[in-house]
């Protein structure tokens, strides 16, 4: 067995508490990852030196050799620990930013720089993309319903003050300060003609397959038959439709597998919307108010 490697770590911790000190007062804001990469950054032209005394000081204690990968992977873990203990020390935030599959981690700031951290986690969600970028794209056009697929993400903008979370009918995700305008818009119409067959609300079962035969209920806000033309019609019926809220629509009508014609009744709707709509056929009614 091999013999527990000692590092000498005297002094280490003191003057990279300083350096990262003197970094966050520069730069204002640091993921966890750019901390590292800042700590790194500060042993990097040290650390040949620091493996190669490694090397020898082994070989001196214990009459057996080590080769350069182990003994720079000790050293960098052994960094990691002393970082580990300097970020008890650092101002930070405590929910760590992971976007697009990328772990940033938290938010490391100095005193003063408290108004720079939603700037950074906004810099950070454009870089890693995902759900996350996603939302925070979609909510200028408009209102973007919290699914499953997007809460994780709405949940972590919404803690970096980036979103608003209100009840539009459901739960939405909307910018800061986001408020209806005209009241009127919350009223909204359909206009199937009588003689259709209407459901509202809409649920149906079927099956599907995930680790096997799975049977699951999709619902709908609205649904009709229109006996003549022998059509059957899923419906969204809101006062403002975003582009989530049409993927979700066709993602549900694809997994009925059925075949159904897609219609929508809204007051207004985002652009990205229409251009869904207008790719997919998706049939659209409003009114101007």
């Amino acid at each position: 067995m091999r013999p527990k490697i000692h590092i000498a770590t005297e002094g280490l911790e003191k003057s990279l508490f300083t350096h990262l000190n003197f970094v966050l007062e520069d730069k204002g804001t640091l993921s966890e990852s750019e901390l590292w990469e800042a700590s790194l950054a500060f042993f990097s032209p040290n650390l040949e030196k620091m493996t190669n005394n490694l090397i020898k000081n082994y070989k001196l204690s214990f009459g057996r050799k080590i080769g350069e990968k182990t003994a720079k992977t000790n050293i960098l873990n052994n960094l990691r620990l002393i970082v580990s203990k300097i970020k008890k020390s650092l101002l930070h935030t405590h929910k760590p930013v992971i976007v697009g599959g990328k772990r940033f981690g938290r938010i490391f700031y100095s005193k003063g720089h408290e108004g720079q951290i939603q700037a950074k986690v906004k810099e950070l969600v454009k870089k890693g993309g995902g759900h996350q970028w996603e939302v925070l794209k979609n909510i200028k056009n408009g209102p973007v319903r919290i699914s499953p697929s997007n809460k994780r993400a709405v949940e972590l903008l919404e803690y970096y003050g980036l979103l608003e979370v209100q009840k539009i009918g459901s739960l939405c995700a909307v910018t800061p300060g986001f408020k209806i305008s005209n009241s009127k818009k919350s009223e909204v119409h359909e206009s199937f003609p009588t003689h259709f067959k209407i459901w509202k609300p809409f649920a149906i079962e079927t099956w599907v397959l995930r680790d096997g035969p799975e049977k699951i209920k999709l619902k709908f806000e609205l649904a009709a038959w229109d006996p003549l033309n022998k059509l059957f019609y899923l419906s969204l019926n809101k006062p403002y439709i975003g582009l989530t809220n049409l993927k979700n629509l066709r993602e549900k009508q694809i997994i009925l597998g059925l075949p159904t014609k897609l219609k929508v009744f809204c007051n207004d709707m985002s652009e990205s919307a229409k251009k869904y709509a207008e790719k997919w056929g998706i049939e659209i009614s409003t009114i101007q108010l």
